[in-house]
């Protein structure tokens, strides 16, 4: 695995020697929007470890991207993504352990995700003025837990949760495609994968704090323009 990073290293370093005299770089600005897509753990409907029960929600995500010559460039960018707490399945997992005893209520706000990353694209020769963008990136996350409140009619509150937030690494991977409309703007249409891992806060729980792998998909569209 090393090996082949850092052959793929050296491979990039020499491509951007070899066409970077004779390319005119350009500067990329876009705004884009879409729905995020949880899953693995994040998105589990069972009590199962790790578990997260999010559900889809929304993203909105502002990039720069940097050609350095033809096929090889750099780019920033900053994310956010917020989703749904799947109620109801949480509550059928609390019906289920406690048996019917009691009515369970469960009430509980959005996961919310705050990204801002760094890495570097690889552009697939464009044609008929689209052209098509790996890119491969890493920063840091801001994640949010929602407040979660668990109520049972004969036992009261026996599960909760207060809002809070950690920062960790992130990173994400995915393809661009851009259309220009004309030399200056066009459309874009984007697709990732996202993955960070906070520790949330539980003051009612045995260990003070949980782990929770948060994953999930980005698929948006939005506009590009030339710098």
């Amino acid at each position: 695995m090393q090996k082949a990073a850092i052959t793929l290293l050296f491979f990039l370093i020499e491509l951007n020697l070899l066409y970077s005299q004779e390319y005119n770089r350009k500067t990329i600005f876009g705004v884009n929007v879409g729905c995020s897509l949880p899953y693995a753990e994040f998105s589990a409907r069972t009590m199962t470890s790790y578990a997260g029960f999010a559900s889809p929600g929304m993203n909105m995500e502002i990039d720069l991207l940097g050609y350095l010559n033809r096929f090889f460039g750099l780019t920033t960018g900053i994310g956010y993504a917020s989703f749904f707490f799947r109620e109801k399945a949480y509550q059928a997992e609390y019906d289920r352990i406690l048996a019917g005893y009691g009515e369970n209520t469960v009430s509980a706000g959005n996961y919310q995700v705050l990204t801002g990353v760094l890495g570097f694209i690889l552009k697939i020769p464009e044609t008929s003025h689209t052209e098509a963008l790996i890119v491969c990136r890493m920063g840091i996350a801001m994640s949010v837990h929602p407040d979660l409140v668990v109520t049972n009619s004969k036992l009261g509150e026996i599960n909760t949760v207060s809002k809070n937030s950690d920062w960790n690494l992130a990173g994400n991977m995915g393809l661009k495609v851009h259309y220009w409309l004309t030399e200056k703007y066009g459309i874009s249409f984007n697709y990732s994968l996202n993955f960070t891992g906070p520790d949330f806060r539980d003051d009612t729980g045995l260990g003070k704090s949980f782990f929770l792998p948060v994953r999930y998909m980005n698929i948006n569209a939005g506009f590009v323009m030339n710098l």
